[in-house]
């Protein structure tokens, strides 16, 4: 709400700038669904304006193809993409940010997404185990590889190869740990061979979606999860179906976890 209260006072004619952190963050392709929102919002109400994606890695992380096709079609001239923006400060009085090689960017609204890490529960908890951000977790369970009976799921873990750290993935981290503590319970073995999968929806105006899909099954030899060959899959372009699908995408996963 109060990025849309600046994105509201803003003047047409202004700069929007959001940076990217180095990947793994949450939710890859978030950042760019988010320019691709608030460019739909310029090309309406305040056409004269831009939307810079101060990206600080090499590359656009997710649904490259998809997201360059709308930046070029959709609103060629409102947005403009920057690799290579790694940010080390912020002027918030000028509303500057600061880069390790580029040049300063100030702009009329800045959005900034810091690096991404395990919460303070999991620093508490004794669980980050990787590069001081991340809780390493045994694949089979999600039980953390250093504090025992203490299972770690979502974007806290180290993830496996090609495993995004989403919603809907953490939501299938949720049913192995639920089935492997059960098991534990009755003292039974936990399913040696279990499999998740991943979808996600970007819109990229306010009716029109992409999505990207993915299955991932564990590996009893690597002992991490590894993508399924010949599964998941990706839009072929934007579409209101694939809009529609997104929204009943969300009311189902949040009655699979909210019960409402």
């Amino acid at each position: 709400m109060a990025l849309r209260r600046q994105l509201e006072a803003m003047r047409d004619g202004g700069v929007f700038a959001i940076s990217i952190p180095r990947a793994p963050y949450r939710c890859p392709p978030g950042p760019y669904e988010r320019a691709c929102q608030v460019a739909w919002y310029f090309k309406r109400a305040k056409p004269r304006s831009k939307v810079l994606i101060l990206d600080g890695n090499e590359d656009v992380q997710s649904k490259k193809a998809l997201f360059m096709r709308a930046w070029a079609e959709d609103y060629a001239g409102i947005v403009e993409y920057r690799k290579d923006h790694v940010l080390t400060d912020v002027d918030v009085r000028s509303r500057t940010a600061r880069f390790e090689t580029a040049d300063d960017v100030k702009a009329d609204v800045l959005n900034i997404i810091p690096p991404h890490g395990a919460a303070d529960i999991a620093r508490n908890a004794g669980v980050i185990t990787a590069n001081n951000q991340w809780c390493e977790v045994d694949f089979l369970t999600f039980e953390s590889t250093k504090v025992p009976a203490v299972h770690v799921i979502g974007d806290a873990i180290q993830i496996a190869p090609l495993m995004p750290k989403s919603g809907h993935m953490a939501n299938q981290h949720g049913k192995v740990v639920a089935a492997a503590v059960v098991a534990a319970f009755m003292e039974q073995p936990v399913n040696a061979s279990p499999i998740v999968n991943n979808t996600c929806y970007s819109y990229v105006n306010d009716r029109e979606a992409v999505h990207v899909a993915s299955v991932h099954q564990y590996d009893p030899k690597q002992r991490t999860f590894l993508s399924v060959p010949g599964s998941g899959g990706l839009s072929v372009a934007k579409s209101v179906a694939e809009g529609d699908y997104g929204f009943a995408w969300a009311r189902s996963i949040w009655r699979d976890m909210l019960g409402a």
